[in-house]
């Protein structure tokens, strides 16, 4: 049994990591958050360098899988000082408290790393970020590769789960346009490859594994669902989820974000896939489930699926 302990455990990274590591109750958790810190986790400010410290000497854990983040590209732009207190600030503070403990870390990064232009992205190439958030992220990356050559950092594109509300997930909030019945202009220009919570916390518990049984795991890995798809693309399959109507909604083939995104930063996972780790959920059955498992935040809609 190893102790694990995540940040942003309150998060909707972190939740699907908890939930999925205390299923197969083989290790002990210690699950932290911040301002909704509730009963069962810790409270903890990761931008307190001596709190991180304190915390960590004292938890002694084996495994940190580092989930929290600012991981909004718009209000990164527009706070970036508080974007890189969390995404740079605490990533360092945590891998020094690592190294000191002897603690294997996964830190979570993004496909946004990249530029767009020459997808598939494999591990090895050139970051080059086109918005802060992608820079702040790159930024944790270096350092922490530069602290510990054991550390690993795992990539991610954009990212969906069971969500307390819709406006925590940037494919579930979507369901915001399909009930917002005025014509509407949609996203048709910028690829992702939606990727369920629920498949990544498989594949990190399967990372956990390897590397406690002594197996060589480190550097930077990719994984991401198989779909390639654009806002548009995802708010049909979830029109059709619903069977609602899609058709005040007009794809527009040009950049709409406030903050600049990437054309396609589409992952090649070759590393991963090379130890038998790969994607297992669809995004139609993903979306699926990930709803069913958020009532309250359908209710607050009132919707329910077909």
């Amino acid at each position: 049994m190893a102790k694990i302990m995540i940040t942003g455990a309150t998060g909707l990274l972190g939740r699907a990591v908890v939930k999925q590591l205390t299923l197969t109750g083989e290790h002990e958790l210690i699950a932290t958050g911040f301002s909704r810190a509730q009963a069962g986790i810790y409270k903890l400010d990761l931008t307190d360098d001596n709190a991180v410290d304190q915390f960590i000497a004292s938890q002694q854990p084996d495994v940190i899988v580092h989930c929290a983040a600012e991981r909004r590209p718009d209000v990164s732009e527009q706070s970036p000082e508080a974007a890189l207190a969390l995404n740079l600030g605490a990533t360092a503070a945590l891998a020094k408290a690592a190294t000191q403990q002897g603690t294997w870390v996964i830190y979570i990064s993004t496909d946004y790393v990249f530029d767009g232009t020459t997808p598939s992205y494999i591990e090895s190439d050139a970051p080059n970020p086109v918005n802060f958030y992608g820079e702040s992220k790159l930024r944790g990356e270096q350092l922490l590769l530069e602290t510990s050559d054991d550390f690993t950092v795992l990539r991610l594109p954009i990212i969906y789960g069971q969500v307390e509300r819709v406006e925590e997930s940037a494919v579930l909030v979507l369901l915001n346009q399909l009930l917002d019945k005025k014509p509407q202009n949609v996203d048709h220009w910028a690829i992702r490859s939606p990727t369920s919570t629920l498949d990544i916390a498989m594949a990190i518990e399967k990372m956990i594994t390897r590397k406690l049984d002594n197996e060589a795991l480190n550097g930077i890995y990719h994984f991401s669902g198989k779909e390639i798809m654009s806002k548009y693309q995802m708010l049909l399959v979830l029109g059709e989820l619903f069977g609602l109507t899609t058709q005040h909604l007009t794809p527009v083939s040009e950049p709409t974000d406030s903050a600049k995104r990437p054309h396609d930063c589409t992952l090649s996972c070759q590393r991963l896939e090379s130890l038998g780790i790969v994607s297992q959920v669809s995004f139609m059955q993903g979306a699926r489930d990930s709803l069913i498992s958020s009532p309250t935040a359908l209710s607050l809609k009132s919707l329910s699926l077909k």
